[in-house]
């Protein structure tokens, strides 16, 4: 049996428990195995090597439960491709985005998904939920300590273009993934699939046993696109796409209920965005066990509106937290994320609610409790470790530690091992 190890702080915040003064966690095969003070767990373990961090915060990762790494390298490509000026609106923006992918060969995906692990790790994120276009890209999670799920995206209203997508999923869903994260899948959005291959998405999760995340309620465009089939959805996106005579019947319901009706509000499903809802939406959402991932930074550079987080709570929801792509934000970091989402949601949620928001409910959102998002005995040894210039006081810590941190991460250590790269 390998040795253990004792890693102590002057602050241990478990996020299951009330946070400790003078913490230390014991590790022993990569668990953890004694969570509690300083001076007791040298006791009880008196052989075990010692790190000690001093005043140092410890806590878990931070999970960032929406995001698609492989267009960590939009920026660049939107200025190879001549697509320098900022959308000005949720559509110009979703053609923004085509037009810029159909420049780009496709090992340019690798790269970029290999570069947003790699700044993922770096800014304390221990796992992700990462919605993946070009399925070969993969790879690139191959010898990646982070966790998480890979969500084969499904999107198509023709058959020659969706079908090969489902099976090659289909395929892909059998086989061992190149890293630690699990398989899952992402039919787009209800407005970028048939109702039909919605249904199929929806039932080849179910069969095997794998979550999906799906954008949902994210614009007002979405919702009108329901509603009568009216504004740019359908009169300019369908077009670009070349479904311009694929305009599904009017729905007459908000995307939530459309969803519904397609079975598609499960506990097995995870809901991207839900910006545009209202009270009857929210019901549907919290009585079906879906879970919510909310991306606020990304609502805000798109101008689709702000995620009523505050009845979100109310209805007993802890929505995960969500990065999005760099295609419609400027970072990656979850530490950022947090410091947005206090500014954007006011007293919404209090620092603590937005922290376990990033933590907690990420967890949940990716299906890795027992894993990743505690500081408890039998829970993975996954934990990060920040050094403020002055330690907060403890009634502090939250507004703290949704301030904007990030800069003090100084270690972040996935079964036991150090894992933070080189911020140069």
């Amino acid at each position: 049996m390998k040795s253990p190890r004792l890693f102590l702080a002057r602050t241990l915040l478990p996020m299951v428990a009330p946070p400790l003064d003078d913490g230390a966690l014991c590790v022993r095969a990569g668990r953890l195995v004694a969570v509690g003070r300083r001076r007791e767990l040298l006791r009880e373990f008196p052989d075990a090597a010692v790190t000690d961090f001093g005043d140092a915060i410890l806590l878990p990762p931070l999970i960032n439960a929406h995001t698609h790494l492989e267009l960590t390298n939009f920026p660049d490509w939107a200025t190879a491709a001549g697509e320098t000026r900022a959308a000005a609106n949720f559509v110009d923006w979703i053609l923004k985005v085509v037009k810029v992918k159909r420049t780009l060969p496709r090992e340019a995906y690798t790269t970029s998904l290999a570069e947003g692990i790699r700044r993922s790790l770096q800014t304390g994120t221990g796992a992700v939920g990462d919605i993946l276009s070009h399925f070969p890209a993969r790879q690139a999670y191959a010898g990646s300590p982070l966790r998480g799920r890979i969500f084969l995206e499904l999107l198509g209203r023709t058959r020659d273009r969706f079908e090969p997508l489902l099976s090659e999923a289909t395929r892909i869903l059998g086989e061992v993934p190149p890293g630690h994260p699990a398989y899952g899948l992402s039919p787009h959005s209800p407005y970028t699939l048939d109702a039909e291959y919605l249904r199929q998405s929806l039932d080849l999760g179910r069969q095997q046993s794998v979550p999906v995340m799906i954008h949902l309620a994210e614009s007002a465009e979405e919702s009108a696109f329901f509603r009568d089939l009216s504004g740019p959805l359908a009169q300019r996106f369908y077009p670009l796409a070349g479904w311009g005579n694929l305009l599904p019947p009017a729905a007459g319901v908000s995307p939530v209920a459309y969803l519904q009706g397609l079975g598609g509000l499960h506990p097995g499903v995870l809901l991207v965005h839900g910006v545009q809802v209202d009270d009857s939406d929210i019901q549907l959402i919290a009585r079906s066990g879906a879970r919510v991932v909310l991306c606020p930074h990304s609502n805000a550079r798109l101008d689709v509106g702000r995620a009523p987080l505050a009845k979100y709570l109310a209805a007993g929801l802890l929505p995960a937290l969500g990065s999005d792509s760099l295609a419609s934000n400027s970072t990656l970091s979850i530490w950022d994320e947090l410091a947005f989402a206090r500014s954007w949601f006011g007293d919404d949620a209090s620092p603590q609610q937005l922290l376990e928001m990033a933590i907690l409910g990420g967890s949940h959102a990716l299906d890795l409790q027992g894993e990743m998002g505690a500081l408890a005995v039998g829970w993975g040894a996954h934990f990060q470790a920040l050094r403020p210039t002055s330690t907060p006081a403890m009634g502090e810590m939250y507004d703290y530690l949704c301030s904007g941190c990030g800069a003090d991460l100084f270690q972040l250590y996935l079964d036991g091992q150090e894992t933070l790269p080189s911020r140069n």
